[in-house]
């Protein structure tokens, strides 16, 4: 359950395909859950995508509009959300390709009105990615995120298996088909849901930005 219920007057219902998009998310390395970067560690931005807080993507902030709109057009019904593990856990799985949560996408609605009004509000801002875009999707819809050692591991050898191009890196960009989306997916399901924990640690990191 998303901890703040967004208004949903405005959003589309989305009827997607039984595809799941790969999407990465650059995580922090100062927590043993695989939570988004909150504290820009990796000089990608202070990231509040995905926001698990309010069950949306593109919603809060407008980043990685490019990729959320080719999800978008492509009709995936799922994002995956993958990630190269660097935190504070010593697993086997560190440093190495995992998918940790998905979302299922009910809802969409075209915020690039919200961040450009945002951006003439406050110009010190750095200008907004959907500024010279037609479009800026944000999309809604149930999350499942799990602990690092329940994520499921993405290795060459299971994307050649399936028949998908591309190495298990940041740039990949697989589509995955309904098969093996189940399959993902039902590994998933079968791992506790550690939703409430990332939240808990993305208000901690952004108490401490706040404070300091």
């Amino acid at each position: 359950m998303p901890k703040t219920q967004i208004n949903l007057e405005g959003w589309q219902d989305y009827r997607g395909n039984a595809a799941g998009s790969l999407l990465y998310v650059e995580t922090s390395r100062q927590s043993e859950m695989p939570v988004r970067d909150q504290l820009n560690e990796n000089e990608k931005g202070f990231l509040y995508e995905p926001n698990y807080e309010t069950s949306t993507y593109g919603l809060m902030s407008c980043y990685n509009v490019k990729n959320i709109n080719a999800i978008v057009r492509a009709k995936s019904r799922y994002i995956l959300f993958g990630t190269r593990y660097e935190g504070l856990s010593d697993s086997e799985k560190r440093n190495k390709y995992l998918i940790m949560g998905y979302m299922r996408i009910d809802k969409i609605k075209d915020v690039r009105t919200r961040h450009i009004q945002r951006f003439m509000s406050n110009p010190e801002l750095q200008e907004p990615e959907c500024m010279q875009m037609e479009h800026n999707w944000a999309v809604y819809g149930p999350m499942h995120f799990v602990s690092m050692d329940d994520s499921f591991l993405v290795t060459d050898e299971i994307l050649k298996e399936w028949g998908y191009k591309g190495h298990a890196s940041r740039q990949l960009k697989a589509v995955f088909q309904k098969e093996h989306l189940d399959q993902i997916l039902s590994y998933l399901d079968s791992k506790e849901d550690k939703i409430d924990e990332y939240i808990a640690i993305v208000d901690e990191f952004k108490e401490a930005l706040e404070e300091g």
